[in-house]
């Protein structure tokens, strides 16, 4: 009876067995609730942060080709696409399902780049959803850089990427490409 509880139980959780969890240290938990102190939710400040994303981004997309002498018949490379490690890390975990995976709006393969402080730089090798950027960069917001530790991310090494509103999803819908989890994203996009 124990062994049948065990493997219900098994199958209701979220976070694939591959998944290698790092808790923080107690001293590490306690510089971060001591260094950010929890603010009320405004969702105005979140809209303005998006706001002044889209705004950075399309000024540098209209300055660099001019900075840069492009002529206007050449397309430039687009600008890095920023990706937050925060938010979604926040919210509960749902169960890892392929018809999910399908809805998710920004899903790609990348390679890490660069691992330093509250960055990591990916270099996209496939976008399964429609994508430009040639590469991504996520960052950790201030006082959450332990959350960098969700995913293990080493320089040179594939992962598989998914996000939502600019917020990397953890879950189980990020993490190390390996193939089992490639096939899934073939299954939910195509290749």
């Amino acid at each position: 009876m124990k062994d049948d509880l065990r493997e219900q139980l098994s199958k209701l959780d979220p976070m694939r067995s591959d998944v290698r969890v790092v808790s923080p240290s107690r001293d590490e938990l306690e510089n971060i609730m001591q260094s950010n102190p929890v603010k009320s939710y405004q969702p105005r400040t979140r809209w303005l942060s998006a706001a002044a994303v889209v705004g950075a981004i399309a000024a540098v997309a209209i300055a660099v080709p001019v900075l840069n002498g492009d002529s206007p018949g050449e397309s430039p490379a687009p600008p890095a696409l920023q990706l937050s490690l925060g938010g979604a890390a926040l919210q509960s975990c749902i169960a890892f399902d392929v018809a999910i995976l399908a809805e998710m709006e920004t899903a790609f393969e990348g390679t890490v780049t660069n691992v330093e402080g509250e960055q990591v730089t990916l270099v996209v090798d496939h976008w399964f959803t429609a994508g430009e950027a040639t590469v991504v960069e996520l960052h950790a917001p201030d006082g959450m850089q332990a959350l960098i530790g969700g995913i293990d991310f080493v320089e040179g090494d594939q992962y598989l990427i998914t996000a939502a509103g600019g917020n990397v999803n953890y879950c189980g819908f990020s993490g190390p490409s390996t193939p089992e989890f490639r096939a899934s994203f073939e299954e939910a996009f195509g290749s």
